[in-house]
């Protein structure tokens, strides 16, 4: 009802739930994977290049420098200066700087406009930025150099611009975030498609398991065209389910049958033993013993009927109806207040209106039928049984507690098997089903099934 009402919660929920598939995971995990690959490999492609580009231009700059300082041993400042305009006006030379300067700093020679503000305790290397016009305009390029004395206090500058590299290198770094960012997108467009995918067969798999569970052997998974995994899978798990649903309808055949051939002679003899007990006088040796053989033939009867009521729950073939659980636990205890009441036993019972579950009345009735008849038997004269049902969390909660012997903690788990009797209980008459009927009920519907100690006494919990 909550979805239908709200589409975008239900769009929402579908969304988050396709983030928490294993292939979107997965997905995520390569794509981050990758991601690193990429920026590692384009990494080292940008390592490389730079160490090319940049040690070929420091070798123009060194093989410059050793040139001019050879030159300025042999010529004249005029020739020398003369030198420098020369090669700063050269084209084919495109790229390289130089600046002469006199002991002020003072531009003498050369196509940089002005002695850089460097630090005099910079090493061989200074890098510097220089307006360079562009047109209308002038745009700042960095440049690379080496700077060395000249006689008489003048200084040289030779370098080279650098801002070509630097703009490669500003490209190459553009496209390694845009290769990691397109990795990862990818990545995350491929992976919510593949949640999405295996969350719809998923839901449709866990829909047809949740009928089957409900008692409907006929429901099949879901088999596509297509020949991969999931749909071998689905195949051999339907011929599963085939095997599954003739084992259980035959082994159904077999108790019906069973309880058929069994209730005939058992009713034949009761109504004998009933018969010939209205013939004899009472008190009499006979009459004695056939009225021993009518209770014990009536246990039988009792304990066939716990037995198919277990395998019936036990198998899930039953049908399944909206039950009104405060109803049906309400009509319960009026039924046994009465019992308790003749022993002086306090009987209480708080139930909620307006709880229901899906499942089966008549098996639902029967186990709570068992926990009150063992709540009865169990307490003392004088004691109390409160009779409870509220809404928990998820869903209603029954609540059945005496304020009998109770069970040790370590017998807990044994007492739900079949025929299980603790010492302490063989002193009552039962078949020891009692219990392990009230297991099988609530496993049928998923429902946790607690026994705890009610201090004293005993608390059974059933939570839907």
């Amino acid at each position: 009802m909550a979805s239908a009402s709200n589409p975008d919660a239900s769009a929402e929920q579908r969304f988050l739930g396709v983030l928490g598939t294993s292939p979107f995971r997965i997905a995520i995990v390569y794509s981050v994977l990758f991601a690193c690959g990429a920026a590692l490999l384009l990494g080292a492609v940008n390592f490389a290049v730079s160490r090319v580009v940049d040690g070929s231009t420091d070798n123009l700059i060194e093989a410059e420098v050793q040139g001019l300082r050879e030159q300025v041993l042999v010529l004249s400042r005029g020739d020398f200066i003369e030198l420098i305009e020369q090669r700063s006006q050269e084209q084919d030379v495109r790229g390289a700087v130089y600046l002469m300067v006199d002991p002020q700093l003072r531009p003498v020679a050369g196509n940089v406009p002005a002695w850089p503000k460097i630090d005099a305790s910079e090493g061989k290397w200074i890098n510097f930025k220089v307006a360079v016009p562009f047109g209308d305009q002038t745009r700042i390029h960095q440049m690379r150099a080496q700077r060395f004395p000249l006689p008489g206090g003048y200084r040289m500058l030779v370098g080279h611009d650098v801002q070509e590299r630097q703009d490669v290198k500003n490209l190459m770094m553009r496209g390694l975030i845009a290769a990691v960012v397109l990795t990862l997108l990818l990545g995350l467009g491929g992976g919510f498609w593949m949640g999405r995918r295996i969350l719809a067969q998923a839901g449709a798999i866990s829909a047809v398991a949740t009928r089957i569970m409900r008692g409907d052997l006929s429901q099949r998974l879901p088999v596509r065209d297509a020949d991969d995994e999931l749909n071998t899978l689905a195949r051999e798990i339907n011929a599963m389910l085939d095997k599954i649903e003739q084992l259980t309808l035959g082994m159904r055949t077999v108790l019906d049958s069973a309880a058929h051939d069994l209730r005939t002679p058992l009713n034949r003899l009761q109504a004998t033993a009933e018969g010939a007990i209205g013939q004899l006088d009472p008190g009499s040796t006979g009459r004695k013993v056939l009225e021993r053989v009518s209770a014990e033939v009536d246990r039988m009867r009792a304990t066939l009927d716990a037995l198919l009521r277990i395998a019936l729950a036990e198998t899930g073939t039953v049908a399944r109806e909206a039950v009104d659980l405060s109803e049906l636990i309400a009509s319960v205890a009026d039924l046994y207040a009465p019992v308790a009441e003749e022993r002086g036993i306090a009987f209480s019972s708080a139930v909620a209106a307006g709880l229901g579950v899906q499942g089966s009345r008549q098996l639902l009735a029967q186990a709570l039928a068992n926990l009150l008849d063992n709540a009865i038997k169990f307490t003392p004269d004088g004691g109390r049984i409160r009779v409870g049902l509220r809404a928990a969390g998820s869903g209603p909660e029954v609540v059945v507690e005496d304020s009998g012997p109770g069970i040790p903690a370590d017998k807990r788990e044994i007492v739900l098997g079949r025929r299980v009797r603790l010492d302490e209980a063989r002193k009552f008459p039962g078949s020891g089903l009692g219990l392990s009927l009230v297991a099988a009920v609530a496993k049928l519907h998923g429902a946790r099934l607690l026994l705890e100690d009610a201090a004293p006494g005993l608390r059974v919990t059933l939570r839907f």
